[in-house]
């Protein structure tokens, strides 16, 4: 067995374990996703997310499309003087902040406009949520492709980030019964995969691959895989 394919079998054999709960589909949402119209997906989009730099780094992790060309960068939690992390597109305009909870709810993050604090200009919550044998993320936000509805409930939208199997980075961003983007460890794109978890420490973090479903805004998609790879 070459060395690709036994990697693979031990990725596949991780990713689902029997334990797991069933995954969903991999297909668009039913209405769009978004917390801004113009970075709504088109087309099934890949891109690439590498941490870059270190805590006061100002491209602590680079995202990048499948031609290689930088489409957001995030900041260091360190970068700044509000200890967050910024999210910019490519010609460094910010357009959210992630920041993590205060130290009465540590385990949580919140994601504002760029500058704001917490409490004047929340756009979207992540809490963890013990599910299974993993820990799976709430994800809530005020959707900006819905701004049509009349019912301000309507405009609300929760999805589930599920983690799955034990031996690489593997999460499903979930709508419903549909699983509308992908966050994987990049067998292609990280110099060495650690498929073992006792042999993860909290330095670890790996390339990220993240496909997206037609109707779901890519900046979305990558502040999630911003936060579970925090």
């Amino acid at each position: 067995m070459s060395g690709a394919t036994y990697t693979n079998a031990r990725m596949n054999r991780g990713i689902t374990p029997k334990s797991s709960a069933p995954r969903y589909a991999l297909k668009a949402p039913e209405r769009q996703v978004a917390f801004r119209l113009e970075h709504i997906a088109m087309e099934k989009t890949m891109l690439l997310l590498r941490p870059h730099g270190d805590p006061q780094s100002d491209h602590a992790y680079k995202i990048s499309d499948e031609q290689g060309s930088p489409v957001f960068a995030a900041t260091g939690r360190k970068y700044n003087d509000r200890s967050c992390r910024e999210l910019r597109d490519s010609s460094g305009l910010p357009l959210f902040d992630i920041h993590t909870k205060p130290f009465s709810n540590a385990l949580g993050w919140v994601v504002t406009l760029p500058g704001s604090k917490i409490s004047d200009a929340t756009i979207a919550k992540a809490t963890p949520k013990l599910a299974w044998n993993s820990i799976n993320l709430i994800f809530s936000f005020r959707n900006g492709a819905a701004e049509d509805r009349k019912s301000e409930e309507d405009k609300q939208l929760t999805l589930t980030v599920k983690k799955h199997g034990e031996a690489l980075a593997f999460f499903d961003i979930v709508d419903g019964d549909r699983r509308i983007a992908e966050l994987c460890e990049s067998i292609t794109h990280n110099e060495k995969l650690v498929l073992r978890r006792m042999k993860r420490g909290g330095n670890h973090r790996p390339a990220l691959d993240l496909i997206v479903s037609p109707g779901v805004d890519i900046s979305l998609v990558t502040v999630i895989a911003v936060i579970v790879s925090d």
